[in-house]
């Protein structure tokens, strides 16, 4: 299902139909809760790096796409075009930079390192920085995200919950979306790339 539809009148494609629908949104959700500190699943820097024409220069997405990885992409391309005159922080851990590196093809893990780093760097340079990543790594055995089957998936939103992030976003439905009913108390929400256009949404106008 796309996420924008063609207006016959103005001759462009718009993100709502109508003023109801628009407001409708805006109260499922609030302004307030959309998401400002983003940690990124290494999946969704995947997703990034491997459809970045689409994503960052608004190229069209192939038919053949699946559907929910093209689903992905668009509201994506929408998150970032509003997140580029946003003041929003895209986060990543030392972690994120390990998944990566375990990428087989050369010229992708390369790619896939260079935006990373570039995400990984803007965290704080302080002392406790190590023990805040420890802390993540033995988080992992914790009632509050033993339900996820991927001890890695574990560390990562560790490494989010330390790091101050109000937002997980995963391309991974099945063993991260999936559960999250199940992950009791966590202090920041799971959102795919949908989810999180759909908080941004209702407001985009706001940043021209």
């Amino acid at each position: 299902m796309p996420l924008e539809y063609w207006d016959d009148r103005k001759k462009k494609y718009v993100l709502y139909v109508s003023s109801q629908q628009h407001s409708l949104d805006c109260e499922r959700f609030p302004f307030n809760h959309i998401p400002c500190r983003v940690f990124l699943d290494t999946n969704v820097i995947n997703c990034l790096v491997k459809w970045r024409s689409q994503i960052f220069e608004r190229e069209p997405i192939p038919p053949n796409t699946e559907e929910t990885l093209a689903l992905d992409i668009e509201a994506l391309m929408h998150v970032f075009h509003v997140g580029s005159r946003a003041d929003w922080d895209l986060v990543g851990s030392p972690k994120t930079l390990d998944e990566l590196s375990r990428t087989r093809n050369p010229d992708l893990r390369d790619d896939l390192l260079d935006y990373g780093i570039q995400i990984v760097d803007h965290l704080p340079k302080t002392d406790d920085r190590q023990l805040t990543f420890e802390f993540a790594h033995h988080l992992f055995d914790s009632p509050s995200v033993i339900a996820l089957p991927d001890i890695a998936d574990r560390e990562l939103i560790g490494n989010a919950i330390t790091l101050e992030c109000d937002a997980f976003c995963t391309c991974d439905r099945s063993t991260i979306v999936s559960k999250r009913n199940k992950l009791h108390r966590l202090p920041l929400r799971i959102l795919t790339p949908a989810e999180w256009w759909s908080h941004v949404k209702p407001w985009a106008g706001l940043w021209g």
